[in-house]
């Protein structure tokens, strides 16, 4: 997932309504009078001013995937997309026949109330949203919009497409600070917004409920996890701080020093403390043998890789039906726990496909168990790979003293050219530097 992230990141998910009467329309200049109105309340609760106007409009389905789809070519290319598809159907995380990026778009499509284009300095709300909804869906667009003004969000964004690890980090810092800034204005405003108005704006549709926990999960995550990751850091700085910590001081300070990991995301301590700061170690996979084609490389991180390795009962979507369930979904998992590193390759030759997933963990004990974890789920990713090609495979190595996980799986090429192969492909593991590891100095101190 090296791509996904940047597309999703800035638009806010609220189900879609459909048959809106045009009369409920805003015109331009309600919805230009409602965000100025806005803007004003977001620019006390951070604490930080708008550097220049926002461009407002209106927008429905075919325009929002205009820009999914000029986003998507500015980051990445539909090769790229179908490279990642293929990793994730090697790792049993997608369906053998599922077409990635197409239905990336259909998600999308079918929950989105709103979106921030970075490059255009434009919010867009869907034609379908008016009232206290629509408020709520400016009150997030207009948080991204004030970030993007004070820490560019693209080239954050653009930073880190080769790390699907890195960049949900960044995504999930992008939402979090959106939604956390809103849910204050949503306080604020709540005796001019209905209940109807805040059950709706609530994350989720039934497509998204019905999509691989592979696409949802980092979804949902991004903004649940988000908000909880800066929350807890606002709580630590007030502690170390006091009447000096803000939420506003502390958000310039993620974006100042961005998290690394969906590990730090996840476990905001292993970001926020110092003692317990945590940076990933680097995993890296040598050059592709002669005659083989490096498809792709990416860190996957520990939310993925709970992802590869959760139970039935994880892997099913949320109930939609009760935005408290929202509330008590876990992003990660007691196997994915201690992770300290990994990379993922994919390299074809023809019409045969090989993966190899390196990890390293922080103990012996957290690498038998992500090995023990992963045994269990071979049989699922199995049935997947197998439908990739014919031979097909998987293969699972744990080398304890060096807390390594090693799996590949491959298809259209049997087990001993497959290893023969790999044997050619070095994986070195590098500790973070000393800069790397240190904790920044908080914002606002002395």
């Amino acid at each position: 997932m090296s791509i996904q992230a940047a597309l999703v990141a800035l638009a806010l998910a609220a189900p879609q309504e459909s048959g809106t009467d045009s009369a409920d329309v805003w015109s331009q200049a309600e919805l230009e009078r409602v965000t100025e109105e806005i803007r004003l309340d977001l620019e006390e609760l951070r604490g930080d001013t708008f550097r220049r106007p926002v461009t407002v409009r209106v927008t429905d389905g075919a325009g929002f995937l205009e820009h999914a789809k000029e986003r998507v070519e500015a980051f990445t290319t539909e090769e790229q997309w179908a490279a990642d598809g293929l990793e994730a159907k090697l790792l049993g995380l997608i369906p053998a026949d599922m077409d990635l990026l197409a239905t990336t778009y259909e998600l999308l499509e079918s929950q989105v109330g709103g979106f921030y284009d970075p490059g255009a300095d434009t919010f867009y709300l869907m034609e379908s949203y008016t009232g206290g909804l629509a408020r709520v869906i400016l009150s997030h667009e207009l948080v991204h919009a004030l970030d993007d003004q004070l820490f560019d969000l693209d080239a954050g964004m653009r930073g880190r497409v080769n790390s699907a690890d890195a960049l949900f980090a960044y995504q999930a810092l992008c939402e979090g600070s959106a939604q956390l800034v809103s849910t204050r204005w949503v306080l604020r405003n709540a005796g001019t917004l209905s209940p109807a108005d805040l059950e709706k704006a609530s994350l989720g549709t039934e497509q998204l409920a019905g999509a691989p926990a592979y696409l949802w999960k980092p979804l949902l995550g991004a903004y649940l996890a988000g908000n909880d990751f800066l929350d807890k850091g606002y709580r630590i700085r007030r502690r170390e701080l006091r009447k000096e910590a803000s939420q506003g001081r502390t958000i310039a300070e993620a974006f100042e020093n961005p998290p690394r990991s969906s590990e730090q995301i996840l476990h905001p301590e292993k970001y926020w403390s110092k003692d317990a700061r945590d940076e990933p170690q680097r995993v890296t996979h040598g050059v592709a043998p002669e005659g083989w084609t490096e498809r792709g490389r990416t860190t996957l991180g520990e939310l993925t890789l709970a992802i590869l390795v959760d139970d039935a009962a994880a892997l099913a979507g949320p109930d939609l039906t009760n935005p408290r369930s929202l509330l008590s979904l876990r992003y990660t998992n007691a196997a994915a726990e201690g992770w300290g590193g990994d990379e993922v390759v994919l390299l074809t030759k023809d019409d045969a496909k090989v993966l190899q997933l390196s990890t390293v963990w922080d103990t012996e004990a957290d690498a038998q168990e992500f090995h023990d974890a992963l045994a269990f789920a071979e049989l699922r990713i199995r049935a997947v790979v197998d439908a990739l090609g014919d031979p097909a495979g998987t293969n699972l190595r744990l080398d304890l003293p060096a807390r390594r996980v090693t799996f590949t799986s491959f298809a259209g090429i049997n087990a001993e050219d497959a290893a023969a192969m790999l044997a050619q492909l070095d994986v070195t593991v590098e500790l973070p530097t000393p800069a790397e590891s240190e904790q920044p100095e908080p914002a606002g101190a002395k």
